[in-house]
């Protein structure tokens, strides 16, 4: 977890927005190694801080129903680096950005976050770069493949996502598993969310958040590692 002065802050954040009824999401990243015999050889757990600014430009998209306009700053970049910039459509997590397609958003396998297996281009990504987080980040530094060859390992299916209520606290986690065949270990330094979405109703992959992991983790060769991404969000008793 954070430093104590550091969580100490985040819990009077946290404090000071209930007492202004104002609602305050956080995200956390858990991340558990297991050995060939199933062993938990580690386990990881920290804060997200790394929502990018494609987030937060999907988001006031989305609030303010404007398009992703890159003359107003509100385009999204993807994956490959490509500015996605439509003067009349909002970009969307959906297979469409229009019609009965967004009644898919983040639910169905194959939208959103919801990945299916050895699917490595979305969902819960993990990658070997031990680049500085950067609020402009569109992709991870170096992204840890789907397969069985050196250095890379097999993505599972992204779970269906666990929402849970407690208190005035509601809780969403999403949860993916990598295993090791590679041969040899390999470390992840970085974690990460790709989402399937559109933008002017074209397909586009890109990245809403990604965090470094200090000093990272090594997954044994036959290992396996688990990531789960929680998102909560307290509401105003």
């Amino acid at each position: 977890m954070e430093q104590p002065s550091i969580e100490a802050k985040y819990r009077k954040l946290s404090r000071l927005a209930q007492a202004l009824h104002i609602p305050v999401p956080e995200a956390f990243w858990e991340l558990e190694v297991r050995d060939r015999h199933g062993r938990v050889i580690h386990c990881h757990k920290q804060r997200a801080h790394s929502w990018v600014r494609n987030a937060y430009n999907l988001m006031v998209c989305q609030a303010c129903a404007v398009a992703a306009d890159n003359a107003v700053g509100l385009a999204i970049v993807d994956t490959a680096g490509v500015t996605k910039s439509d003067t009349i459509t909002q970009p969307t997590s959906g297979w469409s950005s229009t019609g009965s397609g967004n009644q898919s958003v983040y639910v169905n396998s194959g939208y959103g976050f919801y990945a299916g297996a050895g699917v490595d281009t979305f969902g819960i990504i993990v990658g070997s770069g031990s680049g500085a987080e950067n609020f402009n980040a569109n992709a991870l530094g170096t992204k840890i493949t789907n397969g069985v060859g050196a250095g890379q390992l097999s993505y599972a299916a992204v779970n269906a996502p666990s929402i849970t209520t407690l208190g005035t606290t509601k809780k969403v986690e999403w949860v993916r598993f990598f295993n090791n065949n590679s041969g040899g270990a390999v470390t992840v330094n970085e974690v990460a969310i790709y989402t399937y979405g559109t933008c002017g109703n074209a397909s586009v992959y890109y990245m809403p958040c990604r965090d470094l992991i200090a000093g990272g983790i090594s997954v044994p060769n036959t290992g396996q590692l688990r990531v789960i991404y929680t998102i909560q969000l307290t509401y105003p008793a």
